[in-house]
């Protein structure tokens, strides 16, 4: 899944969660799924920043 797949995901779960109408086991799921989804972007955006840093880098020499 992308980036912007990911963040669109997290974003659904956190509208469904502050509805208010979500039974407590499936709020949990919810959560759990939304941590997954974030440490998924946090993942995406250091391989991003590395990718950057190694052109940058290359463009020094």
């Amino acid at each position: 899944m992308s980036f912007e797949k990911s963040v669109k995901r997290v974003d659904e779960i956190i509208e469904k969660l502050s509805s208010g109408d979500v039974p407590l086991e499936e709020a949990i799921e919810l959560y759990k799924s939304g941590a997954d989804e974030l440490a998924k972007c946090r993942r995406l955006l250091e391989d991003a920043e590395k990718a950057v840093m190694t052109v940058k880098s290359a463009e020094e020499l």
